[in-house]
């Protein structure tokens, strides 16, 4: 009988021991992720979350950024080991892809020849894209292809979440290590996958709730050789720093010197920063793109590089960024004095940067980033016989945020208080991912962050259409007179129509925007009457209680009285509300309207 036990107990020992080896033998053709749910409705629909990309291939942030879709500015650095791979801040949303439920951002990526999906997925996203057969049949060469990314959002929003593939011997606490996280975090995020906290598996695309801002751990064994070199070094470097300071010291006075003399066509161009070290090999002088200060650059550098401003060329295009020349003649000094120095002082994704300037030959130039997309008029009005397809309604929401926040920045978390002046449809760029920038500030004014803030103008500036009663009538300018042209703006995106338009009555006069939400908020059926002017190039395709409720915040910034209208921070929280709510609505449909351009394929 006992020898019959251990003969039962040895096989039951063997059973298991095989199925063990079967199951990882097999593990290529088992699961190795799971998209994070979100059908509850409790669940957040859209956060910040971030892709952690293993930088294998040391591929430069630049380049990265290219690729996921996204500014570099969203791109943080990670130093493990010996390797430098990146964070990369996306984001997120729940979307409903082919009947799969959960958390995605979609990178466009333009497919190569002889490449396929699971080659780009595992090389290029790290394996962390949710494969889709029926799509795979348009991943061809030459097409623009959405890689649905995993991505996921946590229970407290402030917190982030980053989208791992686990490497060859990692740990769970090699992770929680590596990314600031807890080993107990992790596992409660991704039950599916972990069992045993023990075994993990290169490959597994894990969600790693972050607590603070990852660890950068360098190797250990040479620690002590890092201490030896630096305490031999400070004897030296002790009578070399008082050199240096002494040098730099006399350095900047005579900077400072040379910064308060006015830009002219004598500038010394052996002086200037060389415009073309910007797109020479060396790929990490990023900083100038960072900068605080503008760089001066020398009138013969912008020439050389733009050919001499041939306005059949792009402009600026390099290894590292694009850029954009703006040409000024010397009689717009004011203006160009006016954009340079609120410019310095304002650094915000949703605000075209200021790289440089420049001056001579009776000109002005002023040296930004490139944005890629144009104006938000050229997608508005007429977009196809300019080469652009119609906005859908939940990238022109989007829009709308981007816009309202750069327009807050400038009013309530700079230093000193600015006005644009000149909000409007033609002054807001789109990136290559249609996420909008406020740009043009030549017409920018400084005023005191007082109760009594009104600046009264020498003359009126600003564009019809877009210029509120107290303006026309009494050269008034406050924050709120961005207000009431920032509700123009909301009018043209809903509407599809210009600020000011033909009169269909009488040919000969002009009929305002603004008089039309008026009057869609005078009768007694509102929604009718806002369902008339609606863009018909959305198709009807756009849920009518967030299109009222733009609406309702576009008549709320036209108010006549200036007292009566919201400040740029109470429009950006209730814009942010619709961006949520038209992207659970979009959501809902599945991803299956066809004139849907996603409103995440960017930073």
């Amino acid at each position: 009988m006992t020898s019959h036990n251990f003969l039962l107990g040895l096989l039951l020992l063997l059973a298991t021991l095989l199925a063990r080896v079967f199951a990882s033998d097999d593990s290529n053709s088992s699961p190795n992720m799971y998209p994070f749910t979100c059908f509850d409705s409790e669940d957040i629909k859209f956060c910040n979350a971030s892709l952690y990309h293993t930088n294998v291939d040391s591929v430069q942030k630049e380049q990265l950024a290219s690729i996921y879709g996204v500014n570099s500015s969203e791109i943080t650095s990670v130093s493990y080991a010996s390797r430098q791979d990146y964070l990369v801040k996306v984001p997120c949303s729940c979307k409903n892809i082919r009947g799969t439920i959960g958390y995605f951002y979609d990178a466009i990526y333009k497919v190569n020849q002889n490449e396929t999906f699971l080659n780009v997925s595992s090389q290029t996203f790290n394996g962390q894209a949710w494969r889709i057969e029926d799509e795979e049949k348009s991943f061809a060469p030459g097409n623009d292809f959405p890689m649905h990314l995993l991505c996921a959002c946590a229970k407290r929003k402030s917190q982030i979440v980053v989208t791992y593939t686990v490497q060859l011997h990692d740990t769970l606490s090699d992770i929680s290590t590596k990314l600031s996280a807890t080993v107990d975090g992790i596992q409660n995020m991704n039950g599916i996958l972990i069992k045993n906290p023990n075994y993990i598996d290169a490959g597994w695309v894990l969600f790693v709730p972050m607590d603070g801002k990852p660890a950068s751990r360098k190797g250990r064994r040479h620690i002590w050789t890092i201490i030896v070199g630096v305490l031999s070094a400070l004897t030296a470097l002790s009578i070399i720093t008082l050199l240096i300071l002494l040098f730099k010291r006399k350095r900047c006075q005579l900077k400072r010197e040379e910064d308060l003399k006015p830009v002219s066509k004598s500038m010394s161009t052996n002086k200037a920063f060389s415009l073309q070290n910007l797109y020479k090999g060396n790929t990490e002088d990023g900083a100038v793109f960072e900068s605080e200060r503008p760089v001066i650059f020398g009138l013969e550098e912008i020439e050389e590089a733009t050919r001499n401003f041939d306005e059949t060329k792009k402009i600026g295009e390099g290894v590292m960024e694009e850029v954009a020349v703006k040409k000024m003649r010397s009689n717009k000094s004011q203006e160009f004095f006016a954009e340079l120095k609120v410019l310095c002082k304002i650094h915000h994704i949703n605000v075209v940067e200021l790289l440089g300037y420049a001056g001579g030959d009776d000109h002005f130039y002023l040296i930004y980033e490139y944005v890629r997309n144009g104006s938000l008029n050229d997608h508005l009005h007429d977009p196809l016989p300019k080469g652009h397809q119609p906005l859908s309604w939940t990238v022109r929401t989007q829009i709308a945020l981007d816009a309202a926040k750069g327009i807050e920045y400038i009013h309530d978390h700079t230093k000193a208080r600015y006005v644009h002046r000149d909000i409007k449809t033609s002054n807001i760029l789109l990136d290559k991912g249609l996420r909008a920038k406020v740009a043009d500030f030549g017409l920018a004014k400084l005023v005191e962050r007082t109760s009594e803030e009104d600046l009264i103008a020498t003359r009126l500036v600003g564009t019809p259409g877009y210029l509120p009663p107290e303006s026309v009538k009494e050269l008034q300018v406050t924050s709120k007179t961005d207000v009431f042209a920032f509700g123009v703006v909301l009018a043209e995106l809903i509407t599809g129509l210009r600020a000011l338009m033909r009169d269909n009555r009488e040919s000969t006069k002009m009929k305002s925007l603004i008089t039309v939400v008026y009057k869609i908020f005078e009768g007694q059926d509102p929604e009718t009457a806002l369902a008339d002017v609606i863009d018909k190039n959305l198709r009807s395709s756009y849920p009518m209680e967030d299109a009222y409720k733009m609406a309702e915040i576009a008549e709320w910034c036209l108010s006549e009285e200036a007292i009566n209208r919201p400040e740029m921070r109470e429009v950006v929280q209730e814009l942010s509300k619709i961006v949520m709510s038209s992207v659970e609505w979009e959501a809902s449909l599945g991803g299956n309207s066809q004139i849907f351009s996603g409103i995440f394929n960017g930073r």
